[in-house]
């Protein structure tokens, strides 16, 4: 599990304007969005990842499960809940996912 060594990596966002964006671009930015967070994690926390590796391995089919585990266990650094329940989260309903990282992003950011 990761923990937090440096705050200021950390960027606030709106969920409303990410919903909206999520819609307008027909779910493309769910992917930038997994990228910026897997950055954050990157300069924000101890672990040792590549957010564009992550990225593209997440459009690759029974590879992205793998990085979907990854990201949800890096976020439990900046959230409440185990990467247990981010996993099956974003396997069957990731906006939920997506909340919980976001929100946590945000605490740790203000």
């Amino acid at each position: 599990m990761a923990t937090v060594t440096n705050s200021s990596a950390f960027q606030k966002g709106s969920l409303s304007i990410q919903a909206l964006l999520a819609i307008v671009t027909l779910g493309f930015y769910c992917i930038y969005w997994f990228y910026k967070t897997s950055v954050q994690f990157n300069d924000g926390t101890d672990a040792e990842l590549n957010p564009i590796v992550r990225t593209i391995g997440l459009i690759i089919p029974i590879i992205n499960l793998y990085f979907l585990w990854k990201h949800s266990s890096d976020a439990e650094a900046v959230t409440s809940v185990s990467s247990v329940v981010l996993f099956v989260l974003f396997i069957f309903f990731p906006p939920a996912s997506w909340f919980l990282i976001q929100s946590g992003i945000n605490e740790v950011a203000a």
